[in-house]
């Protein structure tokens, strides 16, 4: 057993108790606290307003993964992902547009698009054209 003499050991190396570094440091402790939670609120509604999926939720990795199933070998698979992904609706649409240079067969995207939006467009610029204009709807 390791004896001080008869005195209480220092809790810390610097010789500062916690109740001491907090009432010296506080109002330091608070900003850096202020600043990382003021960040990531801005990281939150930058990710929202320019749909960086920085953040996907649950429903985004849904679709993702019916989108994904879109150049499955499997028919029935690729039947589910399309009946998957009309049932997301407008939610999918975004990714939809995306994967138009994605893996994913066009004719199938382009098909689930027609299907969401009720627009009737062959070539892929002319969605992206189409979503550039509507975007805020989606």
């Amino acid at each position: 057993m390791i004896t001080t003499g008869g005195k209480a050991p220092e809790s810390n190396r610097g010789g500062m108790g916690l109740k001491e570094f907090w009432n010296r440091h506080k109002a330091e402790i608070g900003l850096a606290i202020l600043a990382v939670y003021t960040l990531s609120l801005g990281v939150a509604t930058a990710d929202e307003l320019f749909h960086l999926s920085l953040f996907p939720t649950k429903l985004d990795k849904m679709i993702a993964e019916a989108i994904a199933d879109f150049d499955n070998s499997d028919p029935r698979a690729v039947q589910q992902a399309l009946r998957d992904v009309r049932e997301y609706g407008d939610f999918a649409v975004p990714q939809l547009i995306g994967a138009l240079d994605g893996k994913a067969p066009r004719n199938l995207v382009i098909q689930s698009l027609k299907a969401i939006t009720s627009q009737d467009f062959a070539e892929p610029e002319k969605w992206k054209e189409w979503y550039r204009n509507h975007q805020e709807d989606y």
